[in-house]
């Protein structure tokens, strides 16, 4: 059954042409239709899925305020609550100290990527959680936040006892010169605004094709941004 599963992931992400892969809708998909885990107990809730990212832990580092690093360890990711840690019996090692840091690499059938993620406390302390580094410059960094939502279960929405773990992702750009964080959408009006630079966008566009619902054409447009006089 397992190898089904890894089987049917992978199909789900390959990528054909411009699609791009986006394991965290394929990873709903996977928990709402075919998730056979024990549920978790938020409050009066019984949700059915996991609060890690893609309801496992990852090989990775790890790096914490004090100094402390862990290399070639197992680490989990709460994108509900907004934790990060080691993992020890399927579950995060919560440390003494607050977590500056970590990184983590995806399998294929989650796209294989090695995604970094730095604390709020680099960016926004208003904001609990960890920012994914999609690209990063001396002007403007594009970030990533992974996060959870709880919802009716699809499969039986007349239960108000029944919930389903949501993942989804938000996007800001942090621009360093004021060190301000700005929400923003995958779509060209976002972007062309908060570039604020109109002969850069103007010039980068003709000579560019940019889908702004691909996070790798936004990633491509900023890091030209950034190399910019």
């Amino acid at each position: 059954m397992k190898h089904l599963l890894l089987l049917f992931l992978s199909c789900c992400f390959l990528r054909t042409g411009k699609t791009q892969v986006d394991p965290v809708g394929s990873f709903n998909r996977h928990v709402f239709e075919t998730w056979k885990g024990e549920a978790f107990r938020i409050g009066p809730f019984s949700v059915k899925g996991s609060p890690y990212l893609f309801g496992e832990a990852f090989e990775g580092s790890i790096h914490y305020k004090g100094g402390n690093n862990f290399y070639k360890a197992r680490i989990l990711y709460d994108v509900y609550h907004q934790k990060a840690g080691v993992e020890l019996q399927s579950m995060i090692y919560e440390a003494a100290e607050p977590v500056d840091s970590f990184t983590i690499t995806l399998p294929q059938q989650f796209g294989g990527k090695k995604l970094f993620f730095k604390s709020n406390s680099f960016y926004a302390e208003d904001k609990k959680g960890f920012y994914n580094i999609v690209e990063e410059g001396d002007k403007v960094s594009l970030l990533k936040m992974y996060k959870s939502k709880l919802i009716a279960d699809p499969n039986n929405n007349m239960d108000t006892k029944l919930k389903v773990f949501e993942q989804y992702a938000e996007y800001y750009l942090f621009k360093k010169v004021d060190k301000t964080l700005h929400s923003v959408k995958l779509r060209k009006k976002d972007f062309l605004k908060e570039f604020g630079d109109e002969n850069f966008s103007t010039q980068y566009l003709v000579n560019n094709t940019v889908d702004f619902t691909r996070e790798e054409d936004i990633a491509k447009m900023m890091n030209a941004y950034n190399q910019s006089k």
